[in-house]
């Protein structure tokens, strides 16, 4: 192996109950089918929620501990620029998304303009709904809609709102009525047992044109910093998709400078 590379190794979850979400348990089945998506390409791994871990040889399967606990478990190579990411400022994890309670046994859209997330320990379904009617109220149309749970397999998961959104439909709508959804999530959090209630929610915006997408990530403590975030957000999404893509780089990231009140990129 080429000194740009190293090898790394881990376990992302396990099916064993989650403190944080009341003993919930991701069944052997999912873990499987993450496994599947992770091989696929279909999922990235990122740390501190930003950040793309630049990997290589990338394995992942579920295997079983002796206790009856399974495991989904990764090799892979990593590059080392991305040390600062794994070890100095947060540790690797995983996320999948499940529906609310009312949708359980709907049928599952995997092509809706706008989907929106929300972690199960600090949001609940609730909360999650009446997003949801905000934005049904500013014009969504409920058959290009979709809300869903969030899931942390960290220690302890952080309040975390994730939002994927077709850009035609952000520039229809407006970054004011997706703030108005949002609005809705800060203002119904709800701190878990062993949680942080200082902690600062992130909002994580994926925005989708074709086949280009970038991502802008706001980590706010104050609600009135991701609003003014989320404001600009249309202009700042603009001038990435002004830019030619580079075939090989990394979809782009972009976080809020709340000192200089500016999106730049990661």
């Amino acid at each position: 192996m080429d000194a740009e590379w190293r090898k790394a190794g881990g376990i992302l979850m396990t099916d064993a109950p989650i403190r944080a979400y009341g003993g919930l348990r991701i069944p052997r089945e999912a873990l499987e089918d993450f496994a599947r998506r992770v091989t696929a390409g279909e999922v990235s791994l990122h740390a501190h929620h930003d950040n793309r871990v630049r990997m290589r040889n990338l394995q992942v399967d579920v295997v079983d501990r002796e206790d009856g606990v399974s495991m989904l478990r990764f090799v892979t190579d990593r590059h080392k620029g991305d040390d600062q990411w794994l070890w100095a400022i947060h540790p690797l994890s995983a996320s999948l998304t499940i529906p609310i309670a009312r949708d359980a046994e709907r049928a599952r859209r995997d092509d809706a303009a706008l989907s929106l997330r929300a972690d199960h320990a600090w949001f609940a379904d609730a909360v999650l709904i009446e997003a949801e009617q905000r934005l049904l109220a500013n014009g969504v149309e409920c058959d290009g809609l979709r809300v869903q749970r969030a899931l942390q397999f960290a220690s302890e998961p952080e309040p975390w709102i994730l939002v994927d959104i077709a850009r035609p439909l952000l520039t229809s709508l407006g970054a004011g009525a997706l703030w108005d959804a949002i609005e809705v999530l800060f203002a119904g959090r709800t701190t878990p047992a062993h949680g942080d209630a200082g902690a600062a929610t992130v909002v994580n915006v994926r925005v989708t044109d074709g086949d280009g997408a970038v991502t802008a990530v706001v980590v706010a403590a104050d609600e009135a910093v991701a609003q003014r975030a989320l404001g600009s957000l249309e202009e700042a999404v603009g001038s990435f998709f002004g830019r030619p893509p580079a075939s090989s780089a990394p979809e782009p990231v972009m976080l809020w400078h709340e000192d200089s009140s500016a999106w730049m990129r990661a």
